[in-house]
């Protein structure tokens, strides 16, 4: 089973998208189309879904309380 973190798509720039997280920014892939602002859950730097806003935050915070 793999956790992964929500982060924001805060840029895209051809074959890639720049995201953020609690941890900070990076570039990543995309196997789906993305837009500046859309919520997404990424594995081994490769996006592969998108989520809502609403299911961010919920993952968002039930991950603070399992800390």
């Amino acid at each position: 089973m793999c956790l992964t973190i929500p982060k924001q798509v805060i840029a895209v720039k051809k074959n890639l998208v720049e995201v953020k997280s609690p941890k900070g920014q990076q570039k990543v892939g995309a196997l789906i189309t993305v837009k500046k602002g859309d919520w997404v859950l990424t594995q081994n730097n490769v996006i592969v879904k998108k989520i809502s806003q609403k299911q961010a935050k919920e993952i968002n915070r039930i991950l603070r309380i399992t800390k």
